[in-house]
């Protein structure tokens, strides 16, 4: 049932970044594939990547809904609470179905571009695909991380707002100072430096988002176990 509940509150949120992937991808085919490699697509990749996990990412323990930013506490909350589960499978639960909502959402965005763009196909191999494919999972952990431990102690207004806040500022401050070393640099290892480019895994960039978002879960967790509803 909890999962059933988590993809009732989310189907709508994937839809939409669905969408999003279809737009991007006629836009990409009525300018010509010429442009599958260039700057524009992949700071606009980038910009997408970095937003779904803030789409998707754990509401904690509270109901969401699909579209709009709630203020305060949901009336069903209390219900949630009463079932007999712990607080951690409750937030493991949304946490998990938003990974696998990413995951999901990575898988279709590959086969809808391999379908409508045949110079996917000519000009990508499956071994950069693959590698652009986990680095996506792997350095969108730092945003879903954030967006999850921000929603155990903030309304979902404010969560969305925060997390969009505390992202993208951090993408901020990495173009502003260069992000010394750039290797660490997670928001470019999705866009203008992903193995797309590269034709490598840039490892430094996903061992420094994976460790902020099991910073974040773990703290989320503890959040979780000692907060008063």
């Amino acid at each position: 049932m909890l999962w059933y509940k988590a993809w009732m509150e989310t189907r709508l949120r994937l839809l939409m970044l669905i969408c999003v992937i279809i737009f991007v991808l006629f836009q990409v085919y009525s300018h010509g594939d010429s442009k599958l490699r260039g700057p524009a697509l992949l700071n606009a990749l980038e910009f997408m990547w970095v937003l779904s996990p803030l789409t998707l990412a754990g509401s904690g323990i509270r109901p969401e809904s699909p579209f709009r930013m709630v203020k305060g506490i949901q009336g069903s909350m209390y219900f949630t609470l009463s079932l007999p589960v712990s607080r951690l499978r409750l937030l493991a639960v949304r946490s998990a179905t938003g990974i696998l909502e990413i995951a999901a959402l990575v898988v279709a965005a590959f086969c809808l571009a391999a379908a409508a763009l045949p110079a996917v196909r000519a000009q990508i191999t499956a071994a950069d695909g693959l590698r652009y494919a986990v680095t996506i999972l792997l350095c969108s952990t730092a945003g879903f991380g954030v967006s999850t431990l921000l929603a155990t102690f903030l309304d979902q207004q404010w969560q969305g707002f925060g997390s969009m806040f505390v992202v993208f500022s951090g993408r901020w401050l990495f173009t502003k100072f260069g992000a010394q070393p750039s290797a660490l640099d997670f928001f470019r290892a999705m866009g203008t430096a992903s193995p797309l480019v590269t034709h490598a895994l840039p490892w430094t960039a996903i061992g420094l988002s994976v460790a902020i978002g099991a910073a974040c879960l773990m703290a989320a967790v503890k959040v979780e176990h000692v907060r008063q509803y």
